[in-house]
């Protein structure tokens, strides 16, 4: 009866940019280039290759070191219309941020944030004019921010004299919508339960980080790798269409124990890296619909995840996706920039989770991996896109928390 839920234990924070009821959350804004633009005599790549030009022709304007919770702003001004900034505000909460490219050179980052405390303020170049990739700092940044007053939460479960926490999360919509607290917060402002405190330890020391994702409307239970073992195994899963979706499963069934590691380096990087395969009843068909849909006649119990990473995601309306059980749409992950061309950016994987909250019914389960995963990018990403991946012997942070969502749907 303690985990009936009356109200959402929400914060101001929880429609900020997102698509209302539909979940979802969008991080940036591209407009169209501005006729007032004036082109600079430097190509994206002459600008990335000379010292003289970024990050010193990018400037910042408006930034306030000391502010309450709520929304604050600031204006980057740079030579080119469409580069791409990773903004973060890092130290109590990851706060959710989002950056609106006007077109001319100029832009507005905006972030929000809930909890008091002492913050870090980045402000990174990823991308310029979305062709070539940099990964800088700007100067000056990071900037140290106090955030002063008291917490901006809604039916804050601090100030319930007989706390009623949220029910366990049973969808990817509402699982992906919220936010990074650090757990000491989190704890602090006692939006974990108490009977859960010690199993989120014992899980966070085993991931080896000290946030904690606490969606807006609902719970997520922690669980260790044998827990997660347990549900993944002796299930069979159709997914389509990218890497995205194969490297999570191919290196976290591998760490898990279901896949053997020969099986693991022909699909993570050999031979079937870019084919259809099928594998202790994981099933990935490589952009191949014909493949994907023989294994959704199958009726998997497990799960059927198609990823897509352009805006072009009508093709999941084509089929009828209530006849699975467990069918998750995954948007594309953040690009990191780690690569010097720039293969795709933020902007177009940005439309793709824009077009899939807005477009697909509501009877389609989303998970928003764009927003999930963008506050973490610049320093959790495997190769500048993958965030699920084995490094030295471990599985990274996202890859374990994405196999951890999945897991509340089982």
């Amino acid at each position: 009866s303690r985990e009936l839920k009356q109200e959402p234990n929400i914060g101001m924070c929880s429609k900020w940019h997102t698509y209302g009821n539909n979940g979802g959350r969008d991080v940036l804004l591209f407009n169209p280039t501005q006729q007032n633009w004036k082109e600079p005599s430097l190509t994206p790549l002459e600008c990335a290759n000379r010292n003289s030009c970024y990050p010193f022709a990018v400037s910042l304007e408006g930034v306030d070191v000391i502010v309450e919770p709520g929304v604050h702003s600031f204006k980057i001004t740079s030579l080119f219309p469409r580069d791409e900034f990773h903004v973060a505000l890092e130290g109590p909460e990851l706060s959710p941020t989002f950056v609106e490219a006007h077109g001319d050179g100029t832009y507005t980052a905006s972030y929000c944030v809930e909890l008091p405390g002492l913050y870090k303020l980045h402000v990174r170049i990823l991308q310029i004019n979305g062709e070539v990739s940099l990964r800088k700092e700007i100067f000056a940044s990071p900037f140290s921010v106090l955030v002063k007053g008291g917490a901006e939460l809604q039916n804050p479960i601090s100030a319930q004299p007989n706390p009623i926490y949220q029910d366990a999360c049973t969808n990817a919509r509402q699982a992906t919508q919220g936010r990074w607290v650090r757990f000491d917060h989190a704890k602090h402002f006692n939006l974990v339960p108490s009977f859960e405190v010690q199993k989120w330890e014992e899980v966070l020391e085993m991931s080896r980080d000290e946030y904690i994702w606490l969606p807006y409307s609902c719970r997520i239970r922690p669980m260790n790798y044998d827990d997660l073992k347990a549900l993944f195994q002796n299930l069979s899963h159709c997914l389509c269409c990218d890497s995205y979706i194969r490297s999570l499963f191919s290196d976290s069934m591998l760490y898990l124990g279901i896949f053997k590691k020969k099986y693991h380096r022909h699909t993570r990087a050999g031979r079937m890296q870019h084919s259809n395969w099928e594998i202790n009843g994981v099933s990935m068909a490589w952009h191949d619909k014909e493949y994907f849909e023989a294994c959704r006649r199958k009726r998997p119990n497990g799960f059927t995840i198609e990823n897509v990473l352009t805006e072009h995601v009508e093709p999941v309306t084509n089929h009828t996706t209530a006849e699975d059980d467990n069918f998750v749409f995954f948007v594309g992950h953040p690009w990191s920039g780690d690569h010097r061309r720039a293969h795709r950016t933020n902007n177009a994987v940005q439309i793709a989770q824009r077009t899939a909250f807005l477009n697909l019914g509501s009877d389609t389960d989303i998970f928003d991996a764009m927003a999930f995963a963008y506050p973490r990018i610049y320093d959790q990403a495997c190769d500048g896109a993958h965030v699920s991946c084995i490094i030295s012997g471990e599985l990274t942070v996202l890859g374990f928390w994405e196999m951890l969502i999945l897991a509340q749907l089982l």
